[in-house]
């Protein structure tokens, strides 16, 4: 039994990927195609964002402390991208539903806290 709990990682990691995958899968099918749709710059930082998840994940499950840090990074940036795009840029939300970004900040802070989590018990 003991191998076992060797080969998974800890409860802590499997939320961390877990929460990015989720926010990774969200970013390709929605955040991407409307910073298209809306134009400019957006479209690149979203997209980059998506790839620091997706490096993110993979340095997780290969073990690299980094990749704990790029999930920390991108929560912080979901923090603050409701805030420049709607409040700052004035962009209505696809939906047209003004509380829409208790979504993202949930997910961001969720990310966050298992990602620091995952960082403190490591072994």
């Amino acid at each position: 039994m003991k191998t076992e709990t060797k080969l998974l990682p800890s409860i802590q990691i499997q939320a961390a990927v877990a929460l990015m995958l989720i926010q990774l899968v969200h970013k390709i099918v929605r955040e991407i195609p409307g910073a298209i749709k809306m134009g400019g710059p957006g479209a690149i930082g979203v997209s980059f964002f998506a790839c620091l998840l997706a490096i993110g994940i993979l340095l997780i499950l290969l073990k690299n402390k980094w990749g704990l840090i790029l999930g920390m990074i991108d929560g912080v940036f979901m923090i603050f991208q409701p805030i420049l795009i709607h409040i700052i840029l004035a962009h209505p939300d696809q939906n047209g539903i003004w509380w829409y970004p208790i979504f993202p900040w949930t997910q961001a802070i969720l990310i966050i806290y298992f990602c620091r989590l995952a960082w403190k018990n490591r072994q």
